[in-house]
Formats: C-alpha cells, structure tokens, sequence
C-alpha cells in the first residue's frame, strides 16, 4: 500500500519569517525574526495522490485538492506538478550478511530504478557497508550507472543512517531541481555510534523526499523502521517493508513514480499554521493524498 508511511492527516511545524523559510532548516536572517506571529500570507507545500489502486497521479488540479485546518477548510489556489530537474541519490544495502544470490536481487533493483527515472537523470549511487561509500557520482548514462551498480559486492556492517544523511547532504544545493533519496535495505543495522534518525533528519534539511523500500530478511531492526518511516512522513515521501526477492526489484520502478508524481501547492491559511492540525483530500474518488509536514511560509 503506497500510503503507509505518510497520512493525509498532519500536525505541522512551521517555521515562519518575513519572506519565505522552510523548515526544518532556517538561515541566520530567518532565524532572527523566528518570533513572527499571526497569519502568513500563504503557505507552500508538496504533496502527492494516489487512486483507488494506490498508483500515483499526476493530472490532479487544484480545483480537486483541499486543506482543512482544524476542521476548517481552504482552497487550494495553485497545484502544479513539479518539473524540476530532478537529482537522485540511490543508496543501497551492502552489508556482508547478504548472500551472493540476494546480491544479484539487489543490484537488479538498483537497475529498474535507474532505468524508470527520466532521461539524463544524474543519479549518486551510494553503499552502506563498513562506511557510506560513494560508488557513482552524477551519473546521467543509465549503462554507466548500471556497470557501477553491477561492481557492488557485499562488505562490512551497515552505516545506513550515516550514509542516508551523507548522500542527502550531497545534493545539488540549489532550488532548481527537486532531489529524492532511494532507499533499498535488508533492515539491519550496524554501530551507529549514537546517531539516530533526529540527526539524520536535521542534516537534509529536509530538502528531499525520501522513498524506500525494505526486504526482510530476519528480525527487522526497529530502528531501521523508524528512520525510514520519520523521512517519508516528514518530507511526504514513502515507506514499506517486502517479503521476497522479486517483489524487492518488482516494486522498484513505482518508487519512482511516487517522485514523478510530487505537486507543489499554495493556499491561504486562516490562522497561524503552527497552532492547527492540517487534513489534506482530493476530491476524486477513491484517491488518498500523502503530504510533507515540511511547509514554507510568505508574510
């Protein structure tokens, strides 16, 4: 089900200043006026649909989108698709538990991802053995990324909190692409050496979304779940778990379509965002709507 990590129902923390600040991340000049209070003139979101058979949409308008604040409902002015360029980082479980034939299972899933993003795409490829390790930096040739990927062999623990937040932090920094972080785990999880999803989630930003997927091979580690679960709420992205090898590279492709479906979208609000509880819907039939809790504010 496409929908388990982000509910259309949220609590939203907002970080407000004079122009435009987005949370969690604030400059020195929005940090100063961090005691802005009132109604900002409008605030800014992404958001994603999915029908009745949990696939992505990608020609909603905002005339079938609404927020409700405390109950309270406003209308959506603007809903665009978002048609950034879009920057990727694929980050890919290689610790030494994993057997050779689940190996060619992952590296496979790490192909249909490359192949279903949109041509020229530049895609860091990151592992998470003894230490992140970044194998492909900016490769846009789906066989230039496909040979990197087919070099990967199994080694080390699992540093994959560490390496989440070092292939986000590796991102084109500017506000010209939207950015997503693919996850594929086996849901162990090495020494993190005390850095949990918090501090993982801190050093993005928040900037991109985050989608991921993983296979469970033995008792899953708690967490793994709650680091991936947390980023997919937070930035409206995606999270589940599998139970077999070719559902792992099956369900690889339609990570990507979760990206390909983000809107941005702009309303009015009401009242001051950081006192309300925001309840998104569309109003198309059977459709379900996952939004970040990431929003940016204009006074």
């Amino acid at each position: 089900m496409l929908t388990r990590a982000g509910r259309s129902h949220l609590i939203v923390w907002v970080a407000l200043a004079l122009v435009i600040v987005v949370l969690p991340g604030l400059s020195a000049g929005a940090a100063a006026v961090r005691s802005q209070q009132g109604t900002p003139k409008q605030l800014l979101g992404t958001l994603y649909v999915t029908d009745k058979k949990d696939v992505p949409l990608t020609d909603v308008t905002a005339g079938e989108l609404e927020v409700k604040e405390d109950g309270q409902s406003r209308q959506i002015q603007t809903a665009d698709l978002d048609t950034r360029s879009l920057a990727v980082a694929l980050v890919l479980d290689n610790n030494s538990e994993l057997s050779t034939s689940f190996m060619q299972s992952v590296v496979p899933a790490g192909i249909a991802v490359v192949k279903a993003l949109p041509p020229g795409t530049p895609v860091d490829i990151w592992t998470t053995g003894d230490r992140p390790n970044h194998v492909g930096k900016a490769l846009s040739d789906p066989a230039e990324a496909e040979t990197a990927l087919k070099g990967i062999a199994a080694m080390g623990t699992n540093t994959l909190l560490n390496t989440i937040a070092d292939a986000s932090k590796a991102l084109p920094s500017d506000d010209n692409h939207r950015l997503a972080v693919i996850v594929m785990t086996t849901g162990t999880l090495g020494d993190t050496g005390g850095y949990g999803y918090e501090q993982a989630l801190k050093v993005t930003s928040m900037r991109p979304t985050f989608v991921s997927l993983e296979f469970v091979m033995h008792k899953p580690d708690p967490r793994v779940e709650n680091e991936l679960e947390y980023l997919a709420k937070h930035s409206g992205g995606y999270f589940d778990r599998v139970l077999s090898v070719t559902a792992f590279e099956k369900r690889a492709a339609s990570l990507v379509a979760i990206i390909n479906a983000q809107y941005r979208i702009a309303w009015q609000p009401g009242m001051d965002p950081r006192e309300a509880t925001l309840d998104f819907k569309c109003s198309r039939k059977g459709t379900k709507v996952v939004a970040a809790q990431r929003l940016s504010a204009v006074w």
